[in-house]
């Protein structure tokens, strides 16, 4: 009878062995399952965080560049005022000259 007890306990801790083993085994997978998701997720974070950052770069840059151009055309258009100012005057005298030449040239229509 002591070698039954004995093969009993036997058995009994190669049971418990493999109940640890297979728990272990279950353990290990769930714990690389949890790894894998939060691996995932980290990339996908790092993802999105890269987009963000690209579209914010972008969204300056534009901001940037239409501060530049609006400053561009408003020196344009200060430019522009002041070559019309400066020359506005002359446009009587030349239009003047231009008739003259071309009536000198051409005559008078209402003859």
């Amino acid at each position: 009878m002591a070698e039954n007890s004995t093969i009993a306990e036997i058995k009994a801790a190669e049971t418990q062995a493999a109940n640890a083993v297979q728990k272990a085994k279950e353990d290990a997978a769930k714990k690389l399952n949890r790894a894998t998701s939060d691996a995932e997720n980290s990339l996908k974070e790092a993802r999105q965080n890269a987009a963000r950052q690209f579209r914010d770069k972008i969204r300056r840059a534009e901001e940037a560049a239409e501060t530049k151009a609006k400053a561009i055309l408003a020196k344009r258009e200060s430019d522009a005022k002041a070559f019309y100012e400066k020359h506005k005057g002359k446009v009587p005298a030349a239009a003047s000259f231009i008739m003259e030449e071309v009536m000198k040239k051409y005559g008078s229509s209402q003859a």
